[in-house]
């Protein structure tokens, strides 16, 4: 059996041997009509495996997702820089932390903006430009104690390398050589953030709130699953006065827990006001209730 791209053809060269005395049939005619009907079934079985194999190539889903860089955004917990990667449908976005050179760095090639000198990711851009190898493509291929892990693919002249790098400088060198940005599939079913409104990113009466990824989670040490994450609390809201602080991950409102945005805006939005929700925040480790009393 022979595999030629998707296809598979059989080899049926052995069709050929002469069939044994103790076959039957007569002599000539008989066994050209057995090996016509031989030629059929074997054509006719490697075409059906040629079918199952184009069924399945279609159904098994692409290992990695091409990402489009959105931006770069400071935490609002830690005032980190956070490089955001998108998905080109819009439906899942990716947050990676990163140092504050390499937010710069991001920053000035997706504004365009130069620099009197070159730097340090300039100099190797440059430098692999020179010696005429290319940049073909970026790959975001794991995640490992809160670490994500990247490769660089080059392309020689005698094939195409692979080369160990960290997400920052391979999204730098990836924007600066115009080339995809392709993150597994499995990171982003599994860290992604659903960007759409409802599902996502929430505000009630001054609290800003996004889902609550394994990641982030595990930023927070927290250990349990269901949660949302404060992302801001806006000056002078009353959810400020009450004491709830970005970065608290909101449990239980009156008791029920929560486990999405969607279930916290909809606890706010039964809620009147003049009434006194009990949140139960996990911060610093610990769990702990504020009272938050709705006005307007």
């Amino acid at each position: 059996m022979h595999h030629v791209g998707c296809m598979t053809v059989l080899n049926l060269t052995w069709f050929r041997a002469p069939l044994p005395r103790w076959w039957g049939g007569k002599k000539g005619g008989g066994k050209e009509k057995l090996m016509r009907r031989y030629w059929k079934i074997g054509l006719a079985a490697a075409l059906l495996i040629s079918l199952v194999l184009v069924a399945i190539s279609k159904e098994t889903p692409p290992p990695f997702i091409e990402m489009e860089v959105k931006g770069v955004r400071l935490d609002a917990v830690g005032q980190s820089p956070v490089v955001i990667l998108a998905d080109k449908e819009g439906k899942k976005a990716l947050p990676i932390w990163i140092g504050l050179l390499e937010a710069n760095a991001i920053d000035r090639e997706l504004k365009n903006i130069g620099t009197t000198r070159p730097m340090t990711h300039d100099l190797l851009h440059s430098i692999l430009t020179q010696v005429q190898v290319k940049v073909k493509e970026v790959k975001i291929i794991d995640l490992k104690n809160q670490t994500y892990y990247a490769t660089l693919s080059l392309k020689l002249n005698k094939g195409v390398i692979e080369v160990d790098a960290r997400p920052s400088d391979a999204i730098i060198l990836a924007l600066k050589s115009k080339i995809p940005i392709l993150v597994a599939a499995k990171i982003l079913d599994e860290q992604g953030i659903a960007l759409t409104q409802k599902s996502a990113f929430g505000e009630r009466y001054g609290i800003r709130i996004q889902e609550l990824t394994p990641s982030l989670a595990s930023h927070f040490n927290f250990k349990s699953k269901k949660g949302v994450l404060v992302a801001e609390v806006l000056p002078d809201s009353v959810s400020e006065t009450s004491g709830i602080k970005a970065g608290d991950i909101i449990t239980k409102v009156n008791s029920k827990e929560v486990g999405s945005v969607q279930e916290f805006e909809e606890m706010f939005d039964t809620a009147k006001v003049g009434d006194s929700l009990r949140i139960l925040l996990f911060r610093d480790d610990k769990f702990q209730e504020v009272n938050l009393f709705l006005k307007r």
